[in-house]
């Protein structure tokens, strides 16, 4: 349990780090072989689909690395970020802050649901299980693993529920698809006519739109197609997110084990509730 800090107070304190993080040395050397994507009319014969062509496009075995300058706007003012990332789908994710100076002074880990932070300067660890409140103090999106996970690899959560429905029609030079649960839509996707990318979404519950995302600037990697920019705008927790990429990787990571923190031999660990 943690005793001495309460959710806000750890949430601004983290705040505070990550305001002053603006190269690191776990992902030096990245590199990738980037293609243009092409421009080519697209038709689609239904949403489904449209659906298939962005699944084809986002890795799934493989972990994205790469250098992301994140800017970071929210109601108590604007961060500029600069981590080193890992994502693999559905819902790996390690995270070292990048400062001016000195070796790395935040680290974030999740790994078969259960999410690690260790702050080196303070001799702290916490841990617990990965749900959207506790990455929340930390991330700023109130989001699930998976959801989070897709976002920042520039795909969209997947939904499945009874009852779902599909409307897929273009709309100018996008073909947009409405996603509906039960009668109530869930998300609107639309994608370019141009290339076959995903340009955007937007997520809602009970009708209200929760969080809107853009992706902008897509490349070619082995086949797989990345977005170098992303920019999600949370209507729930008042944040935006403008994340640019550099340094793009795909690797084939033998032992999923990479995204897991180890707690140091001489720190006891905070656990969330």
């Amino acid at each position: 349990m943690l005793k001495s800090m309460n959710r806000r107070r750890i949430k601004k304190y983290l705040l505070i780090i990550l305001f002053i993080f603006s190269q690191s040395t776990l992902f030096a050397g990245c590199a990738s072989d980037k293609a243009s994507i092409s421009q080519s009319a697209i038709e689609f014969s239904s949403p489904e689909a449209a659906l298939t062509e962005i699944a084809k496009k986002v890795p799934i075995e493989h972990t994205v690395k790469s250098i992301a300058s994140i800017q970071m706007t929210t109601k108590n003012g604007s961060f500029p970020l600069k981590l080193a990332m890992m994502l693999k789908r559905p819902s790996l994710m390690r995270v070292e802050a990048i400062p001016i100076l000195g070796p790395p002074n935040f680290f974030l880990s999740i790994h078969e649901n259960h999410l690690k932070v260790f702050l080196p300067d303070k001799n702290e660890f916490y841990m617990g299980h990965a749900t959207p409140e506790n990455m929340a103090l930390f991330l700023p999106l109130r989001v699930d693993v998976e959801s989070m996970v897709s976002l920042l690899m520039g795909s969209y959560p997947i939904i499945n529920g009874r009852n779902r429905s599909l409307r897929g029609f273009p709309e100018k030079d996008l073909y947009r698809i409405d996603i509906h649960i039960e009668g109530k839509r869930i998300q609107s996707l639309w994608i370019r006519l141009t290339d076959g990318c995903l340009a955007g979404i937007e997520v809602f519950h009970d009708e209200k739109m929760l969080y809107e995302v853009k992706f902008e600037e897509h490349v070619r990697l082995g086949g797989f197609v990345i977005p170098q920019k992303i920019m999600i705008i949370s209507k729930e927790d008042q944040t935006t997110l403008s994340i640019r990429y550099r340094d793009i990787e795909l690797t084939m990571e033998k032992d999923d084990t990479v995204f897991d923190l180890k707690v140091p031999p001489d720190i006891k660990p905070k656990y969330f509730p």
